[in-house]
């Protein structure tokens, strides 16, 4: 039962941190993409914040070819998916350490 919850635990904060970091990346970009114009300069935070969204988000471009029907204006929807697809991933790791060692007979 432990194991479950852990293995849900895990899951959700994955899915929750991807999702959040990537929206927030979304959010700023215009901001970081205006502030790096000639005269301005992009606060250090807000364009890390920028690329590491950047770099999770970078599965979109396998499912935009994969399901056209899931793309949305927004991209919300997307970025859902692309969060649980990180959440599942990780709780399928967990799931792999935590499995017992097959046993091998002489």
């Amino acid at each position: 039962m432990a194991r479950r919850l852990a293995t849900l635990a895990v899951f959700v904060v994955v899915a929750a941190l991807h999702f959040v970091l990537s929206v927030a990346g979304q959010v700023l970009a215009l901001r970081v993409a205006f502030d790096s114009q000639p005269g301005g300069t992009p606060k250090p935070l807000e364009t890390a914040v920028v690329r590491l969204a950047e770099l999770l988000l970078a599965p979109l471009i396998v499912i935009q070819n994969v399901a056209p029907r899931l793309s949305t204006p927004s991209g919300y929807l997307e970025t859902a998916v692309t969060s649980a697809s990180f959440g599942i991933a990780a709780a399928g790791m967990l799931w792999l350490l935590h499995r017992r060692p097959a046993v091998r007979r002489p």
